[in-house]
């Protein structure tokens, strides 16, 4: 058995942070899930990875019977769209030249971890590259939100039509509460109604949620990415959380 973690740079991990002791090893919200379970981690997860993107890695995954998905969703502000070159994700921060730049944490958090293969997809946002169109980008992102979601979990249970699926994927919020989002659009509210909440961890809160709290969480002082101590606290709610909804009590 094999658990597949697919997400943004909140589900890919880090194996450096100002507030811990130095480590070379890599963690993610999947390698202590994995631990737990058993099994073997797969980190398809990749900094700045879009909801579009999740689902595309979904469909192009090659899985086998047992596996198992820990999926976590990015923000619904990003879009991705097809490059006329590839991207290199292994080189995710570089230094700022200008002098002014990121602490050597923030630089160096994502560039240590699992290979990354390259690809052809590149991200956009609706709040910064749409601002000047007609674009409504609160109900955008809330159907952009509740769309691929929708579809997410629709994915999974076609994958994994056997018994028992509903204890084989997770989904959890990567960075901010997608579930949080009101619309006044019918058609995206019955998106949102359609969304099954069983297999959603938290779906109104997120990993910044807690990573934010306080220092101790952060990668550096310049950067609320999680660090190993924040993830390991994520992760034993979550485990507990699966617990309980094994046993139908939420």
């Amino acid at each position: 058995m094999r658990l597949i973690n697919i997400g943004c740079s909140f589900s890919y991990g880090n194996c450096i942070s100002e507030y811990e002791t130095f480590s070379d090893k890599h963690v993610s919200p999947g390698t202590i899930v994995a631990e737990h379970l058993g099994c073997e981690e797969v980190n398809l997860a990749s900094p700045g990875l879009s909801l579009d993107g999740v689902l595309r890695r979904l469909h192009s995954f090659d899985f086998e019977r047992q596996d198992k998905f820990l999926i976590g969703l990015p923000p619904n502000v990003r879009m991705q769209y097809v490059s006329k070159v590839p991207r290199n994700q292994n080189k995710i921060r570089q230094s700022d030249p200008s002098g002014k730049g990121a602490s050597e944490y923030r630089n160096n958090a994502f560039n240590r971890g699992p290979k990354i293969p390259q690809d052809w997809f590149k991200t956009m946002r609706w709040d910064l590259d749409f601002t000047h169109k007609k674009i409504d980008v609160v109900e955008t992102t809330a159907y952009w939100s509740y769309f691929y979601i929708t579809l997410i979990q629709q994915t999974m249970k076609h994958m994994l039509s056997t018994h028992g699926w509903q204890q084989r994927y997770w989904l959890y919020n990567s960075v901010h509460g997608h579930m949080q989002q009101e619309t006044d659009i019918p058609e995206v509210q019955q998106l949102r109604d359609r969304i099954v909440l069983d297999t959603y961890y938290e779906p109104t809160k997120g990993i910044l949620d807690l990573s934010s709290t306080t220092s101790k969480y952060r990668v550096a002082h310049d950067d609320t990415h999680p660090n190993h101590t924040c993830y390991h606290a994520w992760a034993k709610n979550f485990i507990e959380w699966t617990e309980r909804a094994s046993s139908g009590v939420y």
